[in-house]
């Protein structure tokens, strides 16, 4: 299979980077074909200005959002590697979904009103990290709003059947060998889930 790893941190010498080649190691083993979209490093503009929304439904997306949509669509499958921020998507990642899956491409609706996904991937793999210990996620029943929000209300309406979430906790607290287990989580998860 070919995956498309759409990676969303701002340093290349980030815990998420690793984990994005901790993943590539996984996917490589299983005979997997690998293109990352290091969304920081390729500059990509997660802004949305009034020029572009206008134009959503009526005319062609900017060129810089079809070069994404043409590598989405040569994926089989995706895989998403990005720090949880305030709860969310880091702002460069919500922008890839504000710009890049636009009504036409992602998702339409039908005739009755209903949403129709039209992504053609099966699967979609989601590794994020969060400074929050799973503790401390329990205490204030902060629960999982990723699975809600970017897993089904953004993938899976746009028709990606299954969609895995991997949250590892208190990541800048942790220790080395922590971390060497996070990988080997990670390399594991690129080996088996596609």
């Amino acid at each position: 299979m070919r995956i498309l790893i759409v990676l969303a941190h701002p340093k290349s010498d980030s815990f998420n980077a690793a984990m994005c080649a901790a993943l590539c190691e996984g996917l490589r083993a299983a005979g997997h074909e690998i293109e990352i979209a290091d969304l920081n490093a390729e500059g990509f503009n997660p802004v949305l200005r009034g020029p572009e929304l206008d134009k959503f439904g009526t005319g062609p997306p900017l060129e810089d959002v079809v070069c994404y949509q043409q590598r989405l669509l040569r994926a089989d499958a995706l895989a998403f590697v990005f720090p949880v921020w305030w709860f969310g998507l880091p702002a460069i990642l919500k922008g890839f979904v504000d710009r890049v899956l636009q009504e036409g491409f992602a998702f339409c609706f039908t005739e009755n009103g209903k949403v129709r996904g039209l992504l053609p991937h099966k699967k979609a793999l989601v590794i994020a990290t969060a400074g929050a210990s799973a503790a401390l996620y329990r205490l204030f029943r902060f629960g999982r709003p990723l699975e809600k929000t970017f897993g089904e209300w953004t993938l899976k309406m746009c028709g990606i059947r299954a969609v895995r979430h991997v949250l590892l906790h208190d990541v800048v607290n942790i220790d080395s060998a922590a971390r060497a287990r996070y990988l080997k989580k990670v390399r594991q998860l690129g080996f088996r889930y596609f």
